[in-house]
Protein backbone atom coordinates (compact mmCIF):
# COMPACT_ATOMS: atom_id res chain seq x y z
CA UNK A 1 0.00 0.00 0.00
CA UNK A 2 3.20 2.65 0.16
CA UNK A 3 4.87 2.53 -2.47
CA UNK A 4 9.39 2.43 -2.09
CA UNK A 5 9.76 5.79 -3.74
CA UNK A 6 7.48 7.39 -0.57
CA UNK A 7 9.07 9.56 2.01
CA UNK A 8 7.44 8.81 5.19
CA UNK A 9 8.37 10.78 8.46
CA UNK A 10 8.76 7.66 11.18
CA UNK A 11 7.11 10.48 13.54
CA UNK A 12 3.84 10.16 11.00
CA UNK A 13 0.80 8.21 12.14
CA UNK A 14 -1.10 6.70 9.51
CA UNK A 15 -4.23 4.79 10.20
CA UNK A 16 -5.43 1.04 8.62
CA UNK A 17 -5.70 0.18 4.56
CA UNK A 18 -4.03 3.54 3.95
CA UNK A 19 -2.12 3.99 0.39
CA UNK A 20 0.20 6.24 -0.60
CA UNK A 21 1.26 6.82 -4.33
CA UNK A 22 5.25 7.38 -5.30
CA UNK A 23 7.21 10.57 -4.40
CA UNK A 24 4.50 11.32 -1.67
CA UNK A 25 6.12 12.99 1.33
CA UNK A 26 4.21 12.98 4.83
CA UNK A 27 6.15 15.10 7.04
CA UNK A 28 5.99 14.49 10.87
CA UNK A 29 3.36 15.50 12.90
CA UNK A 30 1.00 14.76 10.39
CA UNK A 31 -2.40 12.27 11.13
CA UNK A 32 -4.05 9.84 8.37
CA UNK A 33 -6.97 8.66 9.28
CA UNK A 34 -8.20 5.08 7.72
CA UNK A 35 -8.95 4.12 4.18
CA UNK A 36 -7.10 7.01 2.84
CA UNK A 37 -5.84 7.27 -0.28
CA UNK A 38 -2.82 9.57 -1.06
CA UNK A 39 -1.91 9.62 -4.74
CA UNK A 40 1.57 10.46 -6.19
CA UNK A 41 3.74 13.62 -5.63
CA UNK A 42 1.55 14.67 -3.18
CA UNK A 43 3.24 16.25 -0.31
CA UNK A 44 1.32 16.48 3.51
CA UNK A 45 3.27 18.76 5.94
CA UNK A 46 2.82 20.82 9.24
CA UNK A 47 0.20 19.80 12.14
CA UNK A 48 -1.93 18.06 9.75
CA UNK A 49 -4.76 15.75 10.49
CA UNK A 50 -6.35 14.00 7.69
CA UNK A 51 -9.91 12.51 8.29
CA UNK A 52 -10.74 8.92 7.52
CA UNK A 53 -11.87 7.75 3.44
CA UNK A 54 -10.49 10.75 2.31
CA UNK A 55 -8.44 10.78 -1.42
CA UNK A 56 -5.91 13.36 -2.33
CA UNK A 57 -4.91 13.28 -6.19
CA UNK A 58 -1.74 13.93 -7.83
CA UNK A 59 0.45 17.29 -6.54
CA UNK A 60 -1.84 18.15 -4.11
CA UNK A 61 0.11 19.87 -0.65
CA UNK A 62 -1.83 20.00 2.26
CA UNK A 63 -0.81 22.00 5.37
CA UNK A 64 1.64 24.30 4.26
CA UNK A 65 2.97 27.06 5.18
CA UNK A 66 0.32 30.03 5.24
CA UNK A 67 1.27 32.87 2.65
CA UNK A 68 0.98 35.77 5.10
CA UNK A 69 4.33 37.76 5.92
CA UNK A 70 3.31 37.55 9.44
CA UNK A 71 3.77 33.85 9.87
CA UNK A 72 7.10 33.15 12.20
CA UNK A 73 7.27 29.31 11.67
CA UNK A 74 4.62 28.90 14.69
CA UNK A 75 2.03 25.68 15.53
CA UNK A 76 -0.99 25.93 13.56
CA UNK A 77 -3.01 23.41 12.05
CA UNK A 78 -5.12 21.78 9.01
CA UNK A 79 -7.77 19.46 9.89
CA UNK A 80 -9.57 17.70 6.41
CA UNK A 81 -12.81 16.10 7.41
CA UNK A 82 -13.68 12.44 6.88
CA UNK A 83 -14.40 11.66 2.55
CA UNK A 84 -13.32 14.51 1.41
CA UNK A 85 -11.45 14.55 -2.14
CA UNK A 86 -8.49 17.06 -3.19
CA UNK A 87 -8.09 16.97 -6.60
CA UNK A 88 -4.77 17.35 -8.70
CA UNK A 89 -2.40 20.36 -7.66
CA UNK A 90 -5.14 21.94 -5.00
CA UNK A 91 -3.42 23.53 -2.11
CA UNK A 92 -4.80 24.06 1.61
CA UNK A 93 -2.83 26.41 4.25
CA UNK A 94 -2.59 25.84 7.21
CA UNK A 95 -3.97 28.48 10.35
CA UNK A 96 -2.33 32.31 10.27
CA UNK A 97 -2.01 32.53 13.94
CA UNK A 98 -0.36 30.67 17.17
CA UNK A 99 -2.97 27.54 17.65
CA UNK A 100 -5.45 28.26 14.65
CA UNK A 101 -6.82 26.11 12.37
CA UNK A 102 -7.87 26.09 8.77
CA UNK A 103 -10.67 23.57 8.61
CA UNK A 104 -12.54 21.79 5.54
CA UNK A 105 -15.69 19.77 6.74
CA UNK A 106 -16.27 15.98 5.60
CA UNK A 107 -17.22 14.93 2.40
CA UNK A 108 -15.91 18.05 0.15
CA UNK A 109 -14.50 18.74 -3.52
CA UNK A 110 -11.76 20.79 -3.72
CA UNK A 111 -11.27 20.14 -7.59
CA UNK A 112 -7.93 20.70 -9.26
CA UNK A 113 -5.72 23.53 -8.90
CA UNK A 114 -8.24 25.31 -6.30
CA UNK A 115 -6.49 26.87 -3.77
CA UNK A 116 -8.02 27.21 0.48
CA UNK A 117 -5.51 29.68 1.93
CA UNK A 118 -5.05 30.40 5.71
CA UNK A 119 -7.85 29.93 8.54
CA UNK A 120 -10.93 29.26 6.08
CA UNK A 121 -13.46 27.21 7.46
CA UNK A 122 -16.09 24.95 5.13
CA UNK A 123 -18.43 22.94 6.25
CA UNK A 124 -19.65 19.59 5.42
CA UNK A 125 -20.10 18.79 1.48
CA UNK A 126 -18.96 22.03 0.17
CA UNK A 127 -18.02 22.08 -3.41
CA UNK A 128 -14.82 24.09 -4.96
CA UNK A 129 -14.69 24.18 -8.23
CA UNK A 130 -11.14 23.93 -10.30
CA UNK A 131 -9.07 27.15 -10.38
CA UNK A 132 -10.98 28.79 -7.69
CA UNK A 133 -9.09 30.98 -4.86
CA UNK A 134 -10.42 31.30 -1.65
CA UNK A 135 -8.48 33.87 0.43
CA UNK A 136 -7.55 33.66 3.97
CA UNK A 137 -10.36 33.65 6.86
CA UNK A 138 -13.32 32.93 4.65
CA UNK A 139 -15.96 30.84 5.93
CA UNK A 140 -18.64 28.67 3.78
CA UNK A 141 -21.61 27.17 5.06
CA UNK A 142 -22.16 23.15 4.32
CA UNK A 143 -23.88 22.45 1.19
CA UNK A 144 -22.46 25.04 -0.65
CA UNK A 145 -20.96 25.02 -4.38
CA UNK A 146 -18.49 27.70 -6.05
CA UNK A 147 -18.46 27.22 -9.43
CA UNK A 148 -14.55 27.51 -11.20
CA UNK A 149 -12.50 30.61 -11.60
CA UNK A 150 -14.06 32.15 -8.92
CA UNK A 151 -11.82 34.39 -6.41
CA UNK A 152 -13.19 34.99 -2.83
CA UNK A 153 -12.05 37.69 -0.49
CA UNK A 154 -10.53 37.32 2.22
CA UNK A 155 -13.06 37.73 5.50
CA UNK A 156 -16.24 36.87 3.07
CA UNK A 157 -19.04 34.52 4.07
CA UNK A 158 -20.64 32.45 2.11
CA UNK A 159 -23.80 30.40 3.39
CA UNK A 160 -25.41 27.01 3.22
CA UNK A 161 -26.69 25.79 0.11
CA UNK A 162 -25.97 28.99 -1.77
CA UNK A 163 -24.45 28.70 -5.66
CA UNK A 164 -22.05 31.01 -7.26
CA UNK A 165 -21.45 31.03 -10.48
CA UNK A 166 -17.83 30.75 -12.96
CA UNK A 167 -15.98 33.67 -12.81
CA UNK A 168 -17.26 35.64 -10.39
CA UNK A 169 -15.62 38.02 -8.12
CA UNK A 170 -16.68 37.74 -4.40
CA UNK A 171 -16.07 40.60 -2.41
CA UNK A 172 -18.87 40.75 0.00
CA UNK A 173 -21.27 38.14 2.20
CA UNK A 174 -23.42 35.56 -0.06
CA UNK A 175 -26.57 34.44 2.11
CA UNK A 176 -27.30 31.24 2.34
CA UNK A 177 -29.63 29.57 -0.41
CA UNK A 178 -28.20 32.76 -2.91
CA UNK A 179 -27.88 32.16 -6.62
CA UNK A 180 -24.80 34.38 -7.50
CA UNK A 181 -24.36 34.86 -11.63
CA UNK A 182 -21.33 35.16 -13.27
CA UNK A 183 -21.23 38.45 -13.37
CA UNK A 184 -20.89 38.42 -9.57
CA UNK A 185 -24.60 39.98 -8.82
CA UNK A 186 -26.75 37.56 -6.09
CA UNK A 187 -29.99 37.21 -8.81
CA UNK A 188 -32.61 34.81 -6.91
CA UNK A 189 -32.68 32.03 -4.61
CA UNK A 190 -31.72 27.99 -5.21
CA UNK A 191 -34.76 26.87 -4.77
CA UNK A 192 -33.83 23.34 -6.48
CA UNK A 193 -31.05 22.87 -3.37
CA UNK A 194 -33.51 24.13 -1.03
CA UNK A 195 -35.78 21.47 -1.91
CA UNK A 196 -33.61 18.84 -2.08
CA UNK A 197 -32.03 19.61 0.84
CA UNK A 198 -35.47 19.12 2.92
CA UNK A 199 -36.26 22.98 3.51
CA UNK A 200 -40.63 22.55 3.11
CA UNK A 201 -42.64 24.99 0.59
CA UNK A 202 -43.51 26.81 3.66
CA UNK A 203 -39.87 27.73 4.29
CA UNK A 204 -39.28 27.99 1.46
CA UNK A 205 -41.80 30.61 0.54
CA UNK A 206 -41.08 32.58 3.57
CA UNK A 207 -37.64 33.37 2.64
CA UNK A 208 -38.82 33.99 -0.69
CA UNK A 209 -40.84 36.90 0.46
CA UNK A 210 -37.93 37.75 2.69
CA UNK A 211 -35.25 38.19 -0.06
CA UNK A 212 -37.62 40.31 -1.90
CA UNK A 213 -38.28 42.24 0.81
CA UNK A 214 -35.25 43.19 1.76
CA UNK A 215 -33.43 43.65 -1.28
CA UNK A 216 -35.81 44.68 -3.60
CA UNK A 217 -38.63 46.65 -1.99
CA UNK A 218 -36.35 49.74 -0.92
CA UNK A 219 -37.37 49.82 2.17
CA UNK A 220 -34.96 49.58 5.75
CA UNK A 221 -33.35 46.35 5.32
CA UNK A 222 -32.76 46.29 9.14
CA UNK A 223 -36.51 47.34 9.60
CA UNK A 224 -37.36 44.43 7.17
CA UNK A 225 -35.43 41.81 9.08
CA UNK A 226 -36.67 42.52 12.30
CA UNK A 227 -40.27 42.38 10.75
CA UNK A 228 -39.57 39.11 9.33
CA UNK A 229 -38.01 38.09 12.63
CA UNK A 230 -40.80 38.68 14.67
CA UNK A 231 -43.18 36.88 12.73
CA UNK A 232 -40.57 33.77 11.59
CA UNK A 233 -38.13 33.16 13.42
CA UNK A 234 -39.74 30.03 15.18
CA UNK A 235 -38.73 28.71 11.39
CA UNK A 236 -35.07 27.24 11.38
CA UNK A 237 -34.05 27.97 8.05
CA UNK A 238 -35.65 31.76 8.05
CA UNK A 239 -33.95 32.41 11.45
CA UNK A 240 -30.82 31.28 9.82
CA UNK A 241 -31.41 33.04 6.60
CA UNK A 242 -32.06 35.82 8.86
CA UNK A 243 -29.19 36.03 11.29
CA UNK A 244 -26.60 35.25 8.41
CA UNK A 245 -27.80 39.04 7.03
CA UNK A 246 -28.00 40.69 10.12
CA UNK A 247 -24.36 39.37 11.73
CA UNK A 248 -22.96 40.62 8.00
CA UNK A 249 -19.83 42.45 8.72
CA UNK A 250 -18.17 42.89 5.23
CA UNK A 251 -22.29 43.67 3.84
CA UNK A 252 -23.47 41.68 1.17
CA UNK A 253 -22.73 41.13 -2.47
CA UNK A 254 -24.80 43.20 -4.78
CA UNK A 255 -27.98 42.25 -5.33
CA UNK A 256 -29.06 42.58 -9.43
CA UNK A 257 -32.52 43.96 -9.36
CA UNK A 258 -35.11 42.98 -12.02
Amino acid sequence: MIHESAVISKDAKLGENVSVGPFSVIDENVVIGDNCVIGPSVHITGHTEIGADCKIHKGAVVGDEPQDISYSGFTAYTKIGAGTVIREYATIHRGSKPEAATVIGENCMLMAFSHVAHDCQFGDRVIIANNTIVAGHVEIDSKAIVSGNVAIHQFCKIGSMAMVGGYSKINQDIPPFSLVDHDSHIVSLNAIGMKRNGIDSKERKIIRDAFKQIFMSGRQRKEVIEEFYEQHSDLPSVKYYLDFIKASKRGIQAVLKS
